[in-house]
Parts: structure tokens; C-alpha cells; sequence
């Protein structure tokens, strides 16, 4: 190859260069400017799936509307003794429940 030709192959390979590099700076200027702006795509974040800790399942509820947490209608209700705390309330051990001692329980049934 002449040195004519090896001229002419640089000077093509140093265009070819040039050329990407604009390229490259063009791109790296959109890039700059999208996420001066907030527009950056790559970092586009979507909303967090939804978890229910109680259910352990996820995009039903979150764990804040879970209705387990709600109490059922059927559920025993919270107390509604509003006594002395330093009296001690009779408990019965067979029924499981405040009101009357194990010893006075009517409860006939045996476990």
C-alpha cells in the first residue's frame, strides 16, 4: 500500500471517529437534559405493589385495609368494664371468661 493510500485510510478512519463522537455528544446532551429536566427514563419508577402482612399476599390490599383487621360481627366484643384495676375481677378457668370464679361455673360440659 502506498503512503498515498494509507493517508487516504487514516483520514477516512479519523472521520469515521469524528463522526461517532458527535453522535455520542448529541446523545450525552439529551441525556443531560432529560434529567435536568425529571424526564430521565431510565429511572422511571412505577408505584410499589400493594403486601398485606396479615394475609402475606400481594395487590389485593395493604396491610392497613386489611379486613382481618377489622373486627367480625361475631367476634367477642372488646370489654367494656370500666372498674377499679386494683380490684381483682372473678375468672372462671373452664368457660375462660370474667364474671364468675371456676369454683361457682354452671358449665357441665367436660373437656
Amino acid at each position: 500500500m502506498s503512503a498515498f493510500g494509507q493517508i487516504n485510510f487514516l483520514n477516512s478512519v479519523i472521520v469515521d471517529l469524528q463522526r461517532k463522537n458527535e453522535e455520542l455528544k448529541i446523545k450525552l446532551k439529551k441525556l443531560a437534559l432529560s434529567e435536568f429536566n425529571g424526564n430521565d427514563e431510565r429511572e422511571k419508577k412505577s408505584t410499589p405493589r400493594l403486601f398485606c402482612d396479615i394475609c402475606d399476599c400481594f395487590d389485593l390490599h395493604d396491610t392497613e385495609d386489611c379486613p382481618t383487621q377489622a373486627q367480625s360481627p361475631d367476634s367477642v366484643p372488646h370489654t367494656t368494664y370500666h372498674g377499679n384495676p386494683a380490684e381483682e375481677r372473678p375468672y372462671c378457668d373452664i368457660c375462660e371468661a370474667f364474671g364468675h370464679a371456676t369454683q361457682s361455673c354452671n358449665d357441665d360440659q367436660t373437656f
